[in-house]
């Protein structure tokens, strides 16, 4: 798998016998379906390049692997028995897999005696899983990438996906050559919104009122859950109050003459 974004993408590495190395898309990989962005496809690349550390280094100085672990176990050691268990802390990488996060905590948790320990997996995503979590009641996106080959239209939202996410990109561009929609909400002239149907360079600061109390209404079950939605915003509201369209439109309306951020990721 490639370890660049959290997409997923499905990774193959080959090596030669002259030692060459070389990186492609797994054909059969449900997410990528072979494809690989600019970072997937130099992922060999970067693993050959010149210029990397070669041995363990303590205050400097060259050291054997074993040393330099003795080392790291003898300072940690010292800092807890003058200063108490919690005077450690650990900040793990997102990128680890559900193993690795679990043998993590066990060290913080089991051996070092600390209950602080954070990942990135959660921190990075704080909002967007308060978001869901409020909205679905699953801390976790509601979808499926098998959705993208079903969908009619696509709300994009102050995302870039064809600079951020491009293999994701790629596949909802299928979908819509098929002949679904694109929709992007975005004060920037991005890549991604110059393949919209309709872009909607709205005001910066003003993405809370756009979306308040949208009128969606579907009562098709979605392809992977089978599960049918219903999001509907009251009819009776005045067309003057604060969630009306109209005032949305007057809140969100980009300055004149077309001014606004330039295209940007």
């Amino acid at each position: 798998m490639c370890g660049y974004c959290g997409v997923g993408c499905g990774l193959t590495l080959t090596a030669s016998p002259d030692g060459t190395l070389t990186s492609r898309g797994t054909p059969d990989h449900p997410v990528n379906r072979g494809r690989l962005c600019t970072k997937g496809s130099t992922t060999a690349d970067l693993l050959v390049s010149g210029g990397r550390q070669t041995t363990a280094l303590v205050d400097g100085e060259a050291s054997d692997t074993t040393g330099a672990v003795n080392e790291v176990a003898r300072r940690f050691t010292a800092l807890r028995e003058e200063h108490g268990h919690d005077a450690v802390a650990l900040y793990v990488s997102g990128q680890m897999t559900l193993e690795a996060q679990y043998v993590a905590n066990k060290l913080a948790k089991g051996y070092l005696r600390t209950n602080l320990i954070e990942s990135n997996s959660r921190l990075c995503m704080a909002s967007a899983s308060t978001g869901y979590k409020q909205a679905f009641g699953a801390d976790g996106p509601p979808g499926s990438y098998d959705d993208l080959d079903h969908a009619d239209v696509f709300l994009v939202t102050g995302a870039n996906m064809a600079d951020c996410h491009p293999i994701l990109f790629l596949r909802m561009m299928d979908r819509v050559k098929a002949g679904a929609k694109l929709i992007v909400v975005d004060p920037r002239r991005t890549a991604t919104a110059k393949k919209a149907d309709l872009h909607l360079p709205v005001r910066p600061g003003t993405d809370m009122a756009t979306t308040a109390t949208p009128t969606l209404s579907s009562s098709r079950p979605t392809p992977t859950t089978g599960r049918s939605w219903r999001t509907t915003s009251p009819t009776t509201r005045s067309r003057r109050s604060p969630g009306s369209p109209a005032s949305r439109r007057t809140i969100c309306a980009p300055p004149p003459n077309g001014s606004g951020p330039p295209a940007g990721s």
